[in-house]
């Protein structure tokens, strides 16, 4: 697994599957949201591949129904505590049925262990009044990195809590002097640290992203959607997918 990504789906073709799926769900009163999450995933992956090799996604709507529906039920029966347990079953659903080069992913993550890193990570940010974040969001990035593998071998990260701070507080600095201009710019120096920091079998991703390329992108979606009182946003998503995915690669 080495190479560049990219993502090369038209926004047209984007705001047709999504606008379908979206009606179809109203129409069902939401039951038709399993299917709906198939199909937009399917077509994510269909267009997109790594140095030319291509992702595929083989699940299918009713499956993915059958096998959700338990979890939200003992979410709820347990006001919410199973929570962890049942997004790493969907997690691993989703894992299993996308695949690289014809190879699955899979995803080796433990309910119990989950709940822990949440809870213990939640109560840290709550009792240092949110200091703590950048360390409960890296305790919470490696857990999930680690316990992806592809091919038998896990990605791995070695993110910190205090780089993410130190390099997180500046950025949260300087977009509020700027009055939120300059948010586009922390946005990819925050993604360029974490892509810098995660791997896999000895190769690390990375992200040739520029803040004023993102910041083009955002101003001219915001405006082209308000113009077009919405129907512009879809094509906008499209643009920043692509955006993202184009400028990702892992050497």
């Amino acid at each position: 697994m080495q190479g560049q990504f990219k993502y090369d789906a038209k926004g047209s073709e984007f705001f047709s599957v999504v606008f379908l799926q979206t009606l179809l769900i109203l129409i069902t009163c939401g039951i038709y949201l399993p299917w709906a999450v198939v199909k937009i995933r399917k077509f994510y992956c269909d267009n997109l591949t790594l140095d030319g090799k291509k992702f595929d996604f083989n699940g299918e709507g009713g499956e993915l129904f059958s096998y959700a529906l338990p979890q939200i039920i003992l979410t709820v029966i347990t006001c919410y505590i199973y929570m962890p347990w049942a997004m790493v079953k969907i997690e691993k659903y989703f894992y299993e049925k996308t695949t690289f080069d014809g190879k699955p992913f899979e995803f080796t993550a433990d309910g119990g262990k989950m709940f822990s890193l949440i809870l213990s990570n939640t109560l840290l940010t709550l009792i240092t009044c949110g200091i703590y974040y950048p360390w409960a969001i890296v305790n919470m990035l490696k857990y999930y990195v680690e316990s992806s593998k592809y091919e038998n071998i896990a990605f791995d990260c070695t993110a910190k809590g205090d780089e993410l701070f130190s390099l997180g507080f500046i950025q949260i600095l300087l977009t509020l002097i700027t009055c939120g201009i300059y948010y586009p710019c922390a946005i990819v120096k925050i993604a360029k640290y974490i892509y810098s920091k995660t791997g896999y079998n000895g190769r690390t991703f990375s992200f040739s992203g520029e803040g004023g390329e993102l910041f083009s992108l955002c101003l001219k979606g915001i405006l082209l959607t308000g113009i077009t009182c919405g129907i512009y946003y879809l094509w906008f998503i499209n643009d920043l997918s692509k955006y993202v995915t184009n400028k990702s690669s892992i050497n």
